[in-house]
């Protein structure tokens, strides 16, 4: 019997909007877009968070300046509660995405704990 686990795969992704937290991650995110302002901060934000984790990458250390702006921004998004809000939710589904990739690959897991039983 041949087994093509990318229909599994498949089939989670389709049902996967219909979880609670997808559904509370996509009202939140809903939100963000709908408001002009809270949509331009948070592409600001995932634009620096980008760039902190290439100079991360490259063990580049920041400037001064582009430490000051990268916590001017922090600091707006923490009181934006549309992108406060996003950001929770963000994390909740996180977790479950998480939790699925555990149950996927216990046998991975398993194997390797066996193998240090040994």
């Amino acid at each position: 019997m041949t087994v093509n686990i990318y229909d599994n795969a498949n089939e989670m992704a389709q049902v996967l909007p219909e979880t609670e937290q997808f559904k509370a991650w996509q009202a939140s995110f809903d939100a963000v877009q709908e408001d002009a302002a809270a949509k331009e901060l948070f592409q600001k934000f995932q634009t620096v968070q980008m760039t902190v984790q290439q100079m991360m990458q490259a063990q580049q250390q920041p400037s001064e300046e582009q430490e000051k702006e990268w916590d001017a921004v922090a600091k707006q998004v923490s009181d934006n509660d549309k992108i406060k809000e996003l950001m929770g939710a963000e994390k909740i589904l996180n977790d479950l995405l998480g939790e699925l990739n555990d149950i996927v690959t216990k046998p991975v897991a398993a194997a390797y704990q066996a193998a240090q039983a040994k």
